[in-house]
């Protein structure tokens, strides 16, 4: 519904991820607002694109809080990560995340940022996709929490829905569905709080 009128369907998908809020309380909780920050160099020399990333590929490392970064068609190192639980972006982005690519690439530190952006993605509490349909409406299908690697997973569960929604077999579909996704502790005002204590005490373990 919306204030210019209504729009009826026999199936419904919720694919708001991140931005779900309150509107379904099965799995409102089940997925959390977290921002995440990239930054884009100057177009690097090829000299210094071949020591960066040797092979063009994109990386990202194994920690619990992910950095991940790639060069554009232009030599530019992208560099993302650092989550954010607070629901607030920090004020000058790059001056955010530099630090954070010089500790990777700190051959990197005379290179100027040209460009700074940021976005919210939904984090699920096992880091994996939540696809499936609702328990008392199930023509109401959903699919979220792609936790940072969207970009991936949001093919695989687009067309998986699509399998199921037109009535087919579909057992990438069945095994979503299958897959338990607890909620967040805490509620609606004490989860993200309660998380970024979570993610900061794994911080300090890697720090070891």
């Amino acid at each position: 519904h919306t204030a210019a009128g209504s729009v009826q369907a026999q199936t419904l998908v919720l694919g708001c991820n991140a931005y779900l809020n309150d509107l379904n309380p099965e799995i409102s909780g089940k997925v959390l607002p977290a921002g995440s920050y990239i930054i884009a160099t100057e177009p690097l020399s090829e000299a210094q694109a071949r020591e960066v990333l040797p092979q063009d590929m994109a990386v990202c490392d194994q920690r619990v809080t992910v950095d991940y970064y790639r060069l554009s068609a232009d030599r530019r190192l992208q560099f993302g990560g650092a989550c954010h639980y607070s629901g607030r972006d920090p004020q000058d982005i790059a001056a955010y995340m530099r630090p954070k690519m010089l500790d990777v690439f700190p051959q990197l530190a005379a290179v100027k940022i040209d460009y700074q952006w940021g976005g919210m993605i939904g984090i699920g509490a096992n880091r994996l996709p939540q696809i499936g349909r609702l328990k008392q409406h199930p023509n109401v299908f959903y699919a979220q929490a792609y936790s940072g690697h969207g970009l991936n997973a949001t093919h695989l569960a687009g067309r998986l829905l699509a399998e199921a929604i037109a009535g087919q077999h579909s057992d990438g579909f069945e095994l979503f569905a299958k897959v338990p996704h607890m909620t967040f502790p805490g509620g609606k005002h004490l989860r993200s709080p309660l998380l970024a204590l979570g993610m900061l005490w794994h911080r300090l373990k890697e720090l070891r």
